[in-house]
């Protein structure tokens, strides 16, 4: 058998093997999707700064948060409501894993930014930088703000979104610079409401995310407050992350 013939014999066994494999997972795959993924690793992350919940389950609105004053409002469609982004004082929007902020291509009006400081310790952060934000801009025919774009990482195995625990400095809509650092990404559900509907895995797109506001406004942050005087007043904030 020349050198041709054998790997025509090879590439028709391959083909052979191939088409088995895809014709069994097509009669069985009843069984695969019945499969349950790994359940997800919970660990929880004790916070002494204040933190904020974010529902942005929604696939088709946008929930734009006031840092400020922890206020949040909705909106239907960016485009046809345009005007109405400057009604609310709001400096991030969320949307599923999407963030938008009050500027640039999401509206030129606005003047919030973002830097990424990158996964360095949240409390060492004393000052907000002076130059370096990003605004909201196109790229590929969608608007993005590429300094928090890549906040999360994809696990293919899971399938879970994973915050990379970046620091990002936040210049404010109405003034000042907020620091911030996204903990979570899962709605948690107690035990009764999971007697009533499905939570073999954890609903997606309820942020968790730890800030800090300036002093006066401006770009200095607050010292952090030692664990031991925090313990001898109230509870540190805490959330579940995976």
């Amino acid at each position: 058998m020349n050198g041709t013939a054998k790997v025509f014999g090879i590439l028709v066994l391959g083909s052979f093997v191939f088409l088995s494999a895809i014709n069994y997972m097509a009669d069985n795959i009843d069984d695969y999707e019945a499969v349950p993924l790994p359940p997800p690793k919970i660990k929880t992350v004790e916070s002494h700064n204040p933190m904020i919940k974010i529902d942005a389950t929604s696939r088709s609105k946008w929930t734009l948060v006031d840092f400020s004053t922890g206020e949040t409002y909705s909106i239907n469609d960016l485009e046809k409501e345009r005007s109405k982004l400057n009604d609310y004082p709001w400096d991030l929007g969320f949307q599923r894993t999407k963030i938008i902020t009050n500027s640039g291509m999401t509206n030129p009006k606005g003047n919030v930014a973002v830097r990424n400081l990158g996964a360095i310790d949240f409390d060492s952060v004393s000052v907000a930088p002076a130059a370096g934000y990003t605004q909201d801009a196109k790229s590929y025919g969608k608007v993005i703000n590429k300094a928090i774009a890549d906040w999360y990482l994809y696990r293919t195995r899971t399938h879970n979104v994973e915050s990379q625990k970046n620091v990002y400095a936040v210049r404010m809509a109405e003034g000042g610079y907020l620091k911030m650092r996204i903990l979570n990404y899962y709605c948690k559900h107690e035990e009764a409401e999971c007697k009533m509907i499905m939570c073999g895995r954890q609903e997606a797109a309820c942020y968790g995310i730890e800030y800090v506001l300036p002093k006066d406004n401006g770009r200095h942050f607050p010292p952090p407050v030692p664990t031991s005087t925090q313990a001898s007043s109230d509870p540190p904030s805490t959330e579940s992350i995976n």
